[in-house]
């Protein structure tokens, strides 16, 4: 198994640490049932993909990677959130027994989806909790067996084609932040703003459909869009920066909120304006906000 993963790598790197790494491989495998093979294969597939695509720990896009990471993780967990709201808020909401629905509900690819929101929300929280080794995978692997399954069942929790798409990207997000700087990505209070992007995302809507708040007849999208925009300006002002980099993350890390913008709030054209004028908005923000945290700490 392990002569086949080297030639995973870029030839140059292979001859380098080739032997090392096959080595260090059975080294730690020995023993080990299937699954801990499995999983450290799959490490190593990742590594060499990542080497491939310029996306090693020195790498500039590491930088950037490692930024996005705890968002990306964030938005996920949101989305699937959303998700799994707004099917409870339809069970409890129809006239069919609970437990008759309930076992409806868990059955084909609508189960499938529910599962896998489930997994992909709870992978994203460990991950961002410091469990990365664990969270992360876990967070993969429900990302895209929620892609799977929304292209089998169609439009059960979104459409068949821009809601897979957002959710693999945001995998391939995850996957592509090096291992390595995962912890320094959730370090210095991200993984506390990230948390809160999650809370703030899917709170006001769990008010919203439980009618805490009863002048609010329905969300419209255009809030998690917006939650993700003041984020960005807030990491802005939080390093004097003009915003480029911050806004530029929060947009990669943005397709799971603006798909499900797209396919239950809105739809044509009205769902891509709003989120669009948010974006703008915040690009206009975020340089001021630099401005003012950079004479903020010049006056400390």
């Amino acid at each position: 198994m392990i002569e086949h993963l080297l030639r995973l790598y870029p030839a140059a790197y292979r001859r380098a640490h080739g032997g090392e790494i096959a080595a260090t491989y059975r080294e730690s495998t020995a023993g080990e049932p299937l699954g801990s093979r499995l999983r450290e294969g799959a490490g190593l597939a990742a590594h060499a993909l990542r080497l491939r695509l310029g996306l090693g720990p020195a790498a500039p896009a590491a930088r950037v990677l490692a930024l996005a990471y705890p968002f990306a993780l964030a938005v996920s967990a949101a989305a699937c959130g959303l998700h799994l709201l707004r099917w409870y808020a339809a069970l409890v909401s129809s006239p069919t027994p609970f437990l008759v629905q309930l076992r409806a509900d868990l059955s084909g690819a609508w189960g499938a989806l529910l599962v896998s929101s489930l997994i992909a929300f709870v992978g994203a929280a460990s991950a961002l909790t410091g469990r990365w080794r664990a969270g992360a995978p876990l967070a993969v692997a429900g990302l895209l067996s929620f892609a799977v399954a929304a292209v089998v069942s169609g439009p059960a929790f979104g459409d068949p084609v821009v809601t897979p798409a957002a959710f693999v990207l945001s995998a391939g997000v995850v996957l592509a932040c090096p291992p390595d700087r995962r912890p320094e990505a959730t370090a210095g209070g991200r993984a506390g703003v990230a948390g809160a992007v999650i809370a703030l995302v899917v709170v006001p809507r769990a008010a919203v459909d439980a009618h805490v708040v009863p002048w609010v007849s329905t969300d419209y999208g255009c809030w998690p869009v917006l939650v993700l925009a003041a984020t960005g300006v807030a990491l802005t002002w939080r390093s004097g920066t003009r915003g480029g980099l911050e806004l530029g993350v929060m947009a990669l890390v943005s397709p799971p909120l603006l798909a499900h913008a797209w396919t239950t709030a809105w739809g044509g054209t009205t769902a891509v304006v709003w989120p669009a004028a948010v974006l703008a908005g915040a690009a206009v923000i975020a340089p001021l906000a630099g401005r003012l945290g950079r004479a903020g700490r010049t006056a400390l």
